[in-house]
């Protein structure tokens, strides 16, 4: 039997765990160098800002946020991008067609392994600032609801899974600026053209550091189901990207996608 035989052979004698292929990919995305722009860019922006009430516990409990919400994710998207791109960008996608790992398996592996941490780290965030609310005092229009801090996992899991969408649903050069642009900028504009647009963002809710309230009232910790449920449709989608899977892709991804739809109604009742 030649190598080449052996390699290609039967696939379920030499498929490996997919735990292993998630901890190969959670490793494979933390190593990479984009992800240091994020304590770069918080580090930067911290020190420019000039704080005139001091950098006490609510300074850093709203810088907490701003990083956790807002800075990581645009961030991560990117990072995540190039992590899932990196096959195609390196011309070794011919390479892994023929190990006995599927291309849905090594999808759903790679999918896991940059949202998995990044909803840790989320959860890191949350429980810091809740933290901080429990030795200090934070002020009621400062501090974020129990429900408003459950969403940022999801956040930034869910910047990560819209990276890998990106890369496998726009595999060319510039893919990745029409994901950061269409889900970003274009979302704010659409959404936020009727009262209730807020809600059905993949964003926090929280009005905290906002000047104006939100137009239509909801339940938080419903919007971080509704989040949860965005990321399990980005999950099914990229996982079932290729032409022959689509079956599956609307077998599976219907019903969730109907779920995720039904959260997102009845966190406005």
């Amino acid at each position: 039997m030649t190598t080449v035989d052996s390699v290609t052979g039967p696939r379920t004698a030499v498929s490996r765990p997919l735990a292993s292929l998630i901890g190969k990919e959670v490793r494979h995305f933390a190593r990479h160098p984009v992800l240091w722009l994020i304590p770069f860019v918080v580090v930067v922006t911290s020190s420019l800002d000039g704080a005139s009430g001091g950098r006490n516990a609510g300074y850093w409990y709203g810088t907490i946020f701003v990083a956790a919400a807002f800075f990581a994710p645009l961030i991560v998207l990117f990072a995540a991008n190039l992590v899932a791109s990196s096959a195609r960008r390196s011309r070794a996608v011919e390479m892994l067609n023929v190990t006995p790992t599927t291309d849905p398996r090594r999808t759903l592996a790679m999918c896991l392994g940059i949202a998995l941490p990044l909803a840790a780290v989320g959860a890191v965030a949350a429980g810091a600032m809740a933290l901080i609310d429990s030795v200090y005092d934070i002020p009621p229009d400062a501090a974020l609801r129990s429900g408003e801090l459950a969403q940022l996992p999801f956040i930034l899991a869910g910047a990560g899974l819209l990276g890998v969408l990106g890369a496998r649903w726009l595999p060319f050069t510039g893919g990745a600026l029409i994901t950061f642009v269409a889900s970003t900028l274009g979302a704010s504009v659409v959404f936020r053209r009727f009262d209730s647009g807020s809600w059905w963002m993949w964003w926090s809710t929280s009005t905290a550091y906002e000047e104006a309230p939100a137009a239509v009232a909801g339940n938080p910790w419903l919007h971080a189901g509704y989040l949860f449920g965005l990321c399990a449709c980005a999950v099914i989608a990229a996982v079932y990207r290729d032409r022959t899977q689509w079956t599956r892709l609307a077998l599976v991804g219907g019903p969730v996608l109907a779920a995720t739809l039904v959260l997102g109604w009845l966190q406005l009742s």
